[in-house]
């Protein structure tokens, strides 16, 4: 009796299973219309629609609508984004989408309409007016990114929405060291694709995970050789100059060349690799350099985008190839927000000379310095202190009454954003002289005993992740006697505020001097590790104290 009533049982079980599992794929069907003034539904024929799970790697599914403005396929269920890398125009206006869906169940239908486009007035952008201007920043925004590499910083644009970025090739040169920062908080690891020094243009990839609200820009349509730009036409870019983030700057085309446009566009440094849009906010060229004229802003050059497109070409066929894996989306340390308190600089200085001792030392052939905004402040008020005197004794010597301080700093020349609150780790090679050509007239002779390559700071044993690895180049030339004969590169590696603490216990530096060789081991004092975390004390206090509270304005007297 017991086998006679566990079989249908069993039976039983193995429907009910059956019926709660869901189905291997979904059928999608994506129905793409617009609707006119008149009320009349306008199916979008020939749509390109891109669809990419949220969170897998891999290639996005590419579909077109038909001439019914219908896409069908069969999908895993799952989350999706879709988007639309080219938009549609209708009666003036431009529209994309760019959408979250759950596809589920036997069968998913996804309307693209009025109701969830992205909208914009092709009419009111070719007027130029500020207000449009202030759309079109909103718009492209979160298309523009801030490449970081071990030489310098630029910018850059999405130009495909798995994760394919343009900049120019003098941004990224041939450093190992590559990310992309979307805002002031998230920065994620870059790879690069393809180059081409004397277009100046590089393409990078980057996982989009990392940055799920970016934007692609859409590239003008080409013409045969036509330039999508004429003379006269006014046109904008969006770039990182002077470490700033998202800037807008406006100009006007003067010039169009076969494989370049001459702009009055105002392009910094850090501008370079940014986008030129024209006043409908297509991409018409990659910003690169600026001609400063003797008065008046200059002229700027921007390579024209149809110099880009093969390289775009090829880097899209490399993320096609089998086993191609987009970067790691795991967010990179970026620089803090909140600035280091002044008034905690101000108290921090004291009389008489600042004690180097725990923040210079040297390691092996290397001259080592670990920097923090406290000690570059009171460095700072020492050579201001040190330059008063100087000039005291000289109008002492003069018999002048009243002392001329003028050309003399004060606190208004120190300026907290180019003094984050981080920890610098500065490495330089040693000079060593040359004896027999030293002998020779005309001063000393030196060359740096070695090179620098990249350097490594563990915490207890487990390297620490720097804010940025910059590298910069140390050019040869006289400095003041001394006659340097060759060249190398320092370090200049910035690392969050919390990395030196006494919490890790062994602190070690690793120096590497070229790619193979052995690097220089230096294990931190125990007096630099508190002096370096005492300096920090401040900062952890203001950042650990309530926000002031609001207060109301008094009501008016009546």
């Amino acid at each position: 009796m017991r086998h006679v009533w566990f079989v249908p049982l069993a039976l039983l079980l193995l429907l009910t299973a059956a019926r709660g599992q869901a189905p291997a794929t979904v059928h999608v069907k994506i129905h793409a219309v617009l609707v006119d003034k008149d009320l009349n539904q306008k199916p979008v024929p020939r749509l390109a629609v891109s669809l990419q799970r949220v969170g897998a790697a891999g290639e996005p599914i590419a579909l077109r609508t038909g001439f019914d403005g219908l896409a069908e396929t069969d999908l895993p269920p799952g989350q999706y984004r879709v988007v639309t890398p080219e938009p549609q125009e209708l009666e003036g206006r431009r529209y994309s989408w760019d959408v979250e869906i759950i596809i589920s169940g036997a069968e998913y239908s996804l309307d693209l309409s009025n109701d969830n486009a992205k909208a914009a007035d092709i009419t009111a952008m070719a007027a130029g007016s500020s207000d449009d201007l202030t759309a079109q920043f909103k718009r492209l925004n979160n298309s523009v990114v801030t490449v970081y590499s071990e030489l310098g910083h630029g910018t850059g644009f999405l130009v495909d929405p798995r994760g394919l970025i343009v900049t120019n090739n003098h941004v990224v040169k041939s450093s190992e060291y590559l990310a992309v920062q979307f805002d002031e908080k998230r920065k994620a690891a870059a790879t690069l694709l393809a180059s081409d020094a004397q277009k100046d243009i590089a393409v990078l990839w980057v996982n989009l995970q990392a940055f799920p609200d970016a934007v692609t820009a859409t590239i003008a349509k080409q013409d045969s050789d036509k330039a999508a730009v004429s003379v006269g036409e006014r046109v904008f870019t969006i770039g990182s100059p002077m470490m700033q983030q998202k800037v807008l700057t406006t100009g006007i085309v003067s010039h169009v060349e076969p494989k370049a446009i001459i702009s009055d566009v105002n392009i910094n440094p850090g501008n370079s690799g940014g986008p030129l849009f024209n006043i409908a906010g297509n991409v018409i060229g990659v910003t690169t350099y600026n001609e400063q004229a003797q008065s008046g802003p200059g002229l700027s050059g921007v390579v024209r985008i149809e110099e880009a497109l093969p390289l775009i070409q090829q880097a899209q066929d490399k993320i096609k190839q089998p086993g191609a894996t987009p970067p790691s989306a795991a967010l990179l340390p970026v620089d803090p927000i909140e600035p280091f308190p002044f008034d905690a600089l101000q108290a921090g200085v004291t009389p008489g000379k600042v004690d180097r001792t725990p923040y210079f030392f040297s390691a092996g052939n290397f001259d080592v310095a670990i920097l923090t905004p406290p000690l570059d402040y009171r460095l700072y008020v020492e050579q201001q202190r040190e330059m008063e005197k100087e000039r005291a004794k000289r109008d002492k010597k003069r018999g002048d009454a009243e002392p001329d301080k003028s050309g003399t700093g004060d606190e208004k020349s120190w300026r907290s954003d180019e003094h984050p609150p981080v920890v610098t780790v500065r490495v330089i090679p040693q000079l060593k002289v040359k004896f027999w050509a030293s002998m020779a007239p005309g001063g000393l002779k030196a060359r740096f005993k070695t090179d620098f390559y990249r350097m490594r700071l563990l915490c207890a044993g487990k390297e620490l992740t720097p804010i940025l690895p910059a590298k910069f180049s140390f050019e040869g030339g006289n400095y003041g006697s001394v006659e340097i004969t060759d060249t190398t590169y320092f370090g200049m590696y910035d690392y969050l505020p919390d990395a030196i603490a006494p919490s890790c216990g062994q602190m070690t530096l690793e120096i590497y001097p070229d790619k193979t060789a052995a690097p220089t081991v230096k294990a931190l004092d125990s007096n630099t590790i508190q002096a370096v975390w005492s300096d920090f004390d401040p900062y952890r206090k203001s950042l650990a104290e309530p926000p002031a509270p609001a207060t109301t304005p008094a009501p008016a007297k009546k």
